[in-house]
């Protein structure tokens, strides 16, 4: 039988992925542990490896589609074996009819009105309740004989009752499970195709195909159609151009932070001039690759986080992490948007081999071929605009990390030193930091340490 390849979970976020290329075709032989397809996620564009020897009897997702997590992507099976169709959950057996109510019991001659006496008030028959009709099926009424369009819709609207419950007990991705909250759908309800019955965005698409049913007579009160935001026109003369994947991960992830985390802002100047000197000095003896001036700053930032270790941490609800190691992440602009690199154990590791790492991963990060853990795990992270002619700004917190520094482009400016007027390059930096977990005297002593070290540059050679 043929061995189903899924769509594999490729970052602690990921909830779906796009197939980018076929690396085999239907009909090629694979072994174990062969790249057979990429595929392309929120921020990287990784080779998923077959997970079995045998041939591609069948490819399930075309190039471009767009797959779940759990998704089946392709069928590994013998050569001449003919693929079969997923096999499905058996479907529950249909549940027993309600019992008909028994009719009331007839009066007894005990309670029959005594002779002479007002006859007793009968209680009035109860209003016969018309269920719920769904939205779909109203615009699709069933055909003669049972059959029709409406026999394979699903309502798109649930019972209030049902929807305050949606989803308690039901495994489902958090992607289905927002959809699901914003349209009301009871989750219960819904047969999910992913891993162990796990609810994906597919098994909602009913639902999404059913907002554009319009109803064909008047609908009860409860079954009114779910209100839509207005499309926004396209003025003339302008162009729609689509997020990506990745535009959306970044737009998802600072809306939250600037939403959910209280930042604070702190800024220093330093002064560079020795440290950009030292710079240039390490540049002239050694190889490539060559010290930028964001690899000095890696090495002072993870110097500073191990005499200011609060600002090496992460934030949760139930306590504040405190990490021994030191990963700081940096910012890279590649096409589409952002992705933060990791470089790991910054603290004992020299200035020479942070350029190296900061090289290859920079290389990478453009050709999106970044592996998924190399953007996990970082415990700080440094945005840097000096290469732009930004003088000063503030960056967003990435979470759950509690701070990032921004760093701007050196400036030379004259300055009095010891009574004589010269030129320094200055530099301003500033730190954003989270007040659930750090408070300004923690930030205080952060950018003290750090210009401390870059005015003292001899201490990032320790």
């Amino acid at each position: 039988m043929a061995f189903e390849m899924r769509m594999p979970q490729l970052g602690d976020e990921m909830v779906e992925g796009i197939i980018s290329r076929w690396l085999k075709q239907q009909g090629d032989a694979v072994q174990k542990g062969e790249p057979i397809v990429e595929v392309e996620t929120e921020k990287v564009i990784v080779e998923v490896e077959a997970e079995a020897d045998g041939v591609i009897v069948e490819i399930a997702a075309r190039e471009q589609d767009v797959v779940p997590v759990g998704g089946l992507i392709c069928l590994i099976g013998e050569a001449g074996e003919v693929a079969e169709a997923p096999s499905a959950p058996a479907a529950e057996p249909p549940a027993a009819p309600p019992a008909e109510p028994e009719p009331p019991p007839a009066p007894k001659q005990t309670d029959l009105p005594a002779a002479g006496s007002p006859p007793r008030a009968q209680p009035q028959a109860r209003p016969q309740v018309t269920p719920q009709v769904p939205l779909a099926a109203a615009a699709f009424p069933p055909a003669p004989g049972g059959g029709g369009a409406a026999s394979n819709v699903v309502p798109l609207v649930q019972p209030a009752a049902a929807v305050a419950g949606s989803g308690a007990q039901v495994e489902a991705t958090p992607l289905a499970r927002r959809i699901a909250e914003e349209l009301e759908i009871d989750l219960a309800a819904v047969k999910g195709s992913g891993i162990g019955g796990k609810i994906v965005k597919t098994d909602l698409q009913p639902y999404l195909d059913n907002l554009a049913i319009q109803p064909s007579s008047p609908q009860p009160e409860a079954a009114a159609p779910l209100a839509r935001v207005p499309s926004i026109p396209v003025p003339e003369g302008a162009v729609e151009v689509p997020h990506t994947p990745l535009r959306r991960a970044v737009a998802r992830r600072m809306a939250r932070s600037k939403a959910e985390i209280p930042h604070f802002y702190m800024t220093a100047e330093v002064d560079v001039t020795e440290m950009l000197q030292l710079r240039r000095r390490l540049n002239e003896k050694a190889a490539e690759p060559k010290v930028t001036v964001n690899d000095v700053m890696i090495k002072a930032a993870a110097l500073t986080l191990a005499r200011v270790p609060d600002f090496n941490t992460s934030f949760t609800e139930a306590a504040i992490l405190r990490h021994e190691a030191i990963h700081v992440a940096f910012a890279v602009a590649i096409e589409g948007g952002l992705v933060t690199p990791v470089v790991r154990d910054c603290q004992l590791k020299s200035v020479g081999r942070i350029a190296a790492d900061t090289a290859e991963l920079v290389e990478r990060a453009k050709d999106r071929k970044l592996r998924p853990e190399e953007l996990e795990g970082g415990t700080f992270t440094i945005s840097n605009m000096g290469m732009y002619d930004v003088v000063e700004f503030a960056a967003i917190i990435n979470p759950p990390q509690v701070g990032i520094l921004a760093v701007a482009r050196p400036v030379e400016m004259p300055v009095v030193d010891g009574g004589r007027m010269v030129v320094r390059s200055r530099m301003r930096v500033t730190i954003s930091a989270d007040h659930r977990a750090v408070d300004g005297v923690t930030a205080a002593a952060f950018l003290r340490e750090f210009k401390g070290i870059l005015e003292d540059p001899m201490r990032l050679m320790l």
